[in-house]
C-alpha cells in the first residue's frame, strides 16, 4: 500500500472518528437546541369573541341584531321586539312592495321582454346578462326568490310606468297599508334611502303574501327558467325553507349600510302562524341564527297566553328588549 510522505498510518480512521464524534456533538446540541426552544414557544391566547348573555335578566333573548319584531298573524299581537319603531335601511325587502305595485298594474305573466344594459348597470351580482329575453312571470321569480336586481329593474321598467311614477305607487302603497316611517326612493333596494321600520316590513310582507302567487313563489327552494341564450338555475336566499318550519312566505335582503336582513312567515304543524323580522344583522350566517333563536323563544313562550304563563308580560303585551 502506498503512502504518502508525512501522512501517520492511521490517520483516516483518526480523523474519521473524530468527526463522527463532532458529527454526533453537533446532532446532540441542535436537537437540545430544538428541544430548547420547543419547550420555551409562547403560548398563544385565544382571542376572545365579544359575545353577550344569551338572554337578559328576564330571561328575553339578546340579539345581535340592529331590530327585531314578531308578531301573531291572526291576531296582530306583538311577541316579541326590539327598537321596533325605528327606522333602517331595509335592502331588498323592498322587492316586497315593488311585486305589489307591479301587479296592480296586470302584467302578463307569459310576456318576454329583453334585458338592456341599463338594467344590468350597477345591479350587484346577477347572472342575468344583457339581451337576455325573459319572461315576466321568471323575472318575477328570480326578484323575489333571489333578490336579482337586474330582473328587479326590467319589471319596473317594462310595466308600463315611468320610473317617477312607479315609486310615487310604492310610496303611496305603503301609506295605505299603514306603514309608518316608510320611504322609497327606487325599487329594488340598493339605495339605503329605502327606510322603514322592523314593525312596518312585518305588516309589508303580510299584505305582499296575501297575494297567493306571490306567496307561493316565496315558498320554493329552487326554481329554473330558460331564457334565449341559457339556462338560469334559482336558489331561495331564505335558509329558513331549510329549518324545522314551515314558510309560507319570506324575503332576505342585504346592502352594506343595511346589515343583513330577513322577514318570514312561519307556520307550525299546530297552525300557529307568526311574523318575525330581523334588521341590521352583521352577518348572513348570524341573521338566519337569531332568527332561529327568537323563533324558538316564541314557541316556547310568546305564544302562551298571558293568563297562563309563569312569565309576567309588560301592559303593551310585548316584551321588548333594549339595546
Amino acid at each position: 500500500m502506498l503512502l504518502l510522505a508525512g501522512t501517520p498510518l492511521f490517520a483516516g480512521k483518526g480523523n474519521a472518528a473524530a468527526s463522527s464524534k463532532s458529527a454526533g456533538t453537533k446532532l446532540k446540541s441542535a436537537s437540545t437546541k430544538a428541544s430548547t426552544v420547543k419547550r420555551r414557544r409562547p403560548i398563544r391566547k385565544r382571542r376572545r369573541a365579544l359575545r353577550l348573555p344569551e338572554v337578559t335578566a328576564s330571561g328575553i333573548p339578546r340579539l345581535h341584531v340592529k331590530a327585531a319584531y314578531v308578531e301573531d298573524f291572526e291576531s296582530g299581537r306583538v311577541l316579541f321586539q326590539k327598537n321596533p319603531e325605528r327606522v333602517y335601511p331595509i335592502a331588498s325587502l323592498t322587492k316586497l312592495i315593488t311585486v305589489m305595485v307591479l301587479l296592480e298594474t296586470e302584467p302578463a305573466w307569459d310576456r318576454v321582454v329583453e334585458i338592456v344594459p341599463e338594467d344590468v348597470k350597477n345591479s350587484s351580482r346577477s347572472r342575468i346578462r344583457p339581451r337576455e329575453e325573459i319572461s315576466i312571470r321568471d323575472l318575477i321569480h328570480a326578484a323575489l326568490m333571489s333578490s336579482d336586481n337586474v330582473a328587479t329593474k326590467a319589471l319596473a321598467r317594462t310595466c308600463g310606468l315611468s320610473r317617477e311614477e312607479f315609486v310615487r305607487r310604492m310610496n303611496l302603497k305603503a301609506d295605505s297599508l299603514g306603514l309608518t316611517g316608510t320611504r322609497f326612493v327606487e325599487p329594488t333596494g340598493l339605495s339605503e334611502q329605502n327606510v322603514a321600520t322592523a314593525q312596518a316590513c312585518a305588516r309589508l310582507l303580510r299584505a305582499a303574501s296575501n297575494s297567493e302567487i306571490v306567496s307561493a313563489i316565496m315558498q320554493k327552494e329552487s326554481y329554473e327558467f330558460t331564457s334565449n341564450r341559457k339556462i338560469h338555475r334559482l336558489v331561495n336566499t331564505n335558509r329558513l325553507l331549510r329549518s324545522k318550519w314551515r314558510v309560507t312566505a319570506g324575503k332576505t335582503g342585504f346592502i352594506h349600510e343595511a346589515g343583513y336582513c330577513l322577514v318570514t312567515n312561519i307556520e307550525t304543524e299546530k297552525g300557529e302562524k307568526i311574523t318575525a323580522v330581523v334588521l341590521g344583522a352583521p352577518s348572513n350566517a348570524l341573521r338566519f341564527a337569531e332568527a332561529r333563536r327568537i323563533l324558538d323563544w316564541t314557541f316556547r313562550f310568546g305564544l302562551i297566553p298571558a293568563v297562563t304563563t309563569p312569565i309576567t308580560i309588560p301592559a303593551t303585551s310585548a316584551l321588548q328588549e333594549t339595546d
